[in-house]
């Protein structure tokens, strides 16, 4: 998700606890899409997709990996967020800066390896072309603490809906604002 105003993003999660919702999810420390109903799904996403975002992501089949792969979920995931990042640099011809939030699951070592392999790898095919004037930082926060990070876990899970259940009534609420839509196997879409 590449973010323009934030505090949009913030204001949606506000807005939808301040309405009237059952006492249960005014109290829980954060909106997951898997955790949330159909109806507040679709608010959700719906005035996520009213702010100033645009959405990037790729596509990856577990059964299209080979078989030595499928048991080394994190090096999959270094090189596909890694790999994303890179196109939306691309995509942006971006020059200044990126900062990447990254929800706060790795420790330690997988937390080093992530970060460096995530800087190799989105400017491993820019080399040359005025990166080195990039300041790349990767903040890991607390999804909780973090409505950016909440929005990203929506928008993946609507994605992941429409991919793996046929279910694209979440992914068409959001479809306008996908600039960059990437399958592993079948190339590019947008």
């Amino acid at each position: 998700m590449v973010v323009r105003d934030p505090l949009c993003v913030k204001r949606c999660f506000s807005r939808i606890r301040r309405s009237k919702l059952k006492k249960k999810w005014k109290k829980i420390p954060e909106f997951k899409f898997n955790n949330t109903g159909n109806i507040l799904k679709r608010r959700i996403l719906d005035c996520l997709a009213n702010c100033d975002l645009d959405i990037a992501y790729s596509v990856l089949r577990k059964r299209q990996l080979y078989p030595n792969l499928r048991d080394k979920p994190q090096i999959m995931y270094n090189y596909l967020t890694g790999s994303l990042i890179a196109k939306i640099i691309g995509h942006y011809r971006v020059n200044d800066e990126v900062v990447v939030l990254v929800d706060k699951s790795l420790r330690g070592i997988q937390r080093e390896n992530f970060d460096q392999y995530v800087v190799y790898k989105a400017f491993e095919h820019y080399s040359g072309e005025g990166v080195g004037n990039i300041n790349f930082v990767v903040k890991h926060c607390d999804s909780k603490n973090e409505p950016c990070i909440q929005a990203a876990d929506f928008f993946a899970g609507a994605v992941h809906r429409g991919y793996r259940e046929g279910d694209f009534s979440c992914y068409e609420l959001i479809e306008r604002r996908i600039i960059l839509e990437y399958d592993y196997f079948e190339g590019p879409k947008k």
